[in-house]
C-alpha cells in the first residue's frame, strides 16, 4: 500500500503558492524581505469538513495546537515533513473552521510570512499597499494582510508555530 501524500488532503499547494508569488511580484515585494514562509492555511466550509480534514492532517503532523479564535476552531500543525516550495521549507499548516461571514470556498486560503524587519517598518516601506489592518493592533501576533483575487498573504514578526509553542 502506498503512503498517502498531503496533497490528497490539502490540494495542489504549489499551484496555490504560484498564484501568491505572482501577486507578490506585481505588488513589489522581494523574497529577501522575509525570514520564512512559516505556514499555509486551508479553510473549510462546514464544521463537519473541518473535523474530517483535521483527522486527515493529524496523520502528517508531529505536533499541533487547536484553539478557539473569533468563535471558531483553528488547528495549527507542525508537519512531520515540511512542504517544499522553491527555496522555502514550510514547517506549518493551519486549518480553519468556517466563519459565519466566510467569503472563501473550501480550499487553500492564505500564506503567512515572517518579516525580517518590524511590522511598522514593513508597513511604512510598502506604504502604497492597501493592507487590511484589522489585526494589526492586536497583542497576540499582530499582522498585516493583503487580499488578492482568490488568496491572501499575511505578514507577522513571529512565526505562528513559535506563538503556539509547537
Amino acid at each position: 500500500m502506498s503512503e498517502q501524500k498531503i496533497e490528497s488532503v490539502i490540494g495542489d499547494y504549489e499551484t496555490f503558492l504560484d498564484g501568491v508569488f505572482s501577486h507578490f511580484k506585481k505588488a513589489g515585494f522581494a523574497m529577501s524581505e522575509f525570514k520564512e514562509l512559516d505556514h499555509i492555511a486551508y479553510r473549510t466550509e462546514t464544521i463537519e469538513r473541518y473535523e474530517e480534514r483535521k483527522n486527515e492532517l493529524l496523520e502528517f503532523s508531529q505536533a499541533h495546537s487547536e484553539k478557539m479564535r473569533g468563535e471558531r476552531l483553528i488547528l495549527v500543525c507542525r508537519l512531520k515533513n515540511p512542504l517544499i516550495y522553491g527555496e522555502f521549507s514550510i514547517p506549518g499548516f493551519e486549518l480553519l473552521a468556517p466563519k459565519i461571514d466566510n467569503k472563501f470556498k473550501e480550499g487553500l486560503e492564505h500564506a503567512e510570512f515572517v518579516t525580517k524587519i518590524p511590522l511598522s517598518e514593513f508597513r511604512e516601506k510598502h506604504s502604497g499597499i492597501d493592507f487590511d489592518l484589522r489585526a494589526y493592533g492586536r497583542e497576540d501576533n499582530p499582522e498585516l494582510v493583503i487580499n488578492f483575487d482568490r488568496c491572501a498573504a499575511k505578514f507577522h514578526a513571529q512565526s505562528l508555530l513559535e506563538v503556539r509553542n509547537i
